[in-house]
């Protein structure tokens, strides 16, 4: 019997692309979003979508409220003005996935989930799988996931000090073969990977070999280092038809994760509503 997974990426507030594309899959078809899948696998931003959408149930235009203004201006805030430190202090997002996700665990999960993030001490990428650590609290493992370097603090659970599931793996799609193939073994695996758009902007190498830390990271190093496209092209020629990814680049759109002006939200929207139109008939014909 053939399993579906769902693959997140992360990219902050441009995951109100992903969302959007989801939320009009969710419509198009006859079952949630929670039951078109067998596993669902998200990083960062994806990873709270994951969230929402197997322990939460969110489907449809709801799925996309996550991604509204005022959400987005609470999640980042307060901005501290300091050299030293991350931009935001992450108080008021714990506050917000708190208001989400309430006293809801990881076994809540519908659907079995992987929360990718940065484990800081081991130096390697953790997964939070709902059927292992089913007693921790979601909103921690939203917080943890999306610890993205120099925006937020480094975040706690169970004494271990996590970051940004992005810093090792912003998009999700090898792990979530690797753990699908050991869960179902003899079974077909097909894939669908949701992106968050892509940053084509040249940068002028004659400039860049003169650049020290700061002008990198004014330049969104950041970005550059957890955009990598590699993964994407891995899968593509190893799991060939049983692979479908839904992503592309980046126009009129601010590539920064934090950037809530309205312009550039409703760009973002219309990027997701793009990659429906593009995307949409062969995703529905790739799950069902």
């Amino acid at each position: 019997m053939t399993k579906y997974v769902l693959s997140i990426d992360g990219g902050g507030v441009r995951g109100l692309a992903s969302a959007t594309f989801l939320s009009e899959l969710d419509k198009s078809t006859n079952k949630k979003l929670s039951e078109s899948f067998d596993l669902i696998v998200g990083t960062s931003t994806g990873g709270i979508i994951a969230l929402a959408i197997s322990i939460l149930g969110l489907e449809g235009d709801d799925l996309v409220k996550i991604y509204s203004k005022e959400n987005l201006k609470k999640i980042f805030s307060p901005l501290r003005y300091r050299f030293l430190g991350s931009k935001y202090a992450g108080k008021i997002k714990r506050k917000t996935f708190e208001e989400y996700f309430k006293a809801e665990t990881l076994s809540s999960a519908k659907t079995p989930l992987i929360i990718t993030a940065f484990d800081l001490e081991r130096r390697r990428v953790k997964m939070f799988k709902s059927w292992k650590e089913g007693y921790l609290p979601a909103r921690r493992v939203a917080a943890a996931t999306s610890a993205a370097p120099t925006y937020f603090p480094a975040e706690s659970i169970e004494g271990q000090w996590y970051l940004d599931g992005a810093v090792s793996t912003n998009n999700p799609v090898l792990i979530a073969h690797a753990e699908s193939k050991a869960l179902w073994p003899n079974e077909e695996i097909k894939i669908l990977s949701i992106g968050t758009g892509y940053n084509e902007r040249r940068l002028d190498g004659r400039k860049a070999r003169k650049w020290g830390s700061i002008s990198w990271l004014n330049a969104g190093i950041i970005q550059i280092l957890m955009e990598s496209n590699i993964e994407h092209v891995i899968a593509q020629s190893l799991f060939n038809d049983n692979y479908l990814r839904v992503d592309s680049s980046l126009v009129g759109i601010k590539s920064s994760f934090d950037n809530t002006s309205k312009r550039n939200l409703d760009s973002i929207k219309k990027l997701g509503e793009s990659w429906w139109e593009r995307f949409g008939e062969k995703s529905k014909e790739f799950i069902l």
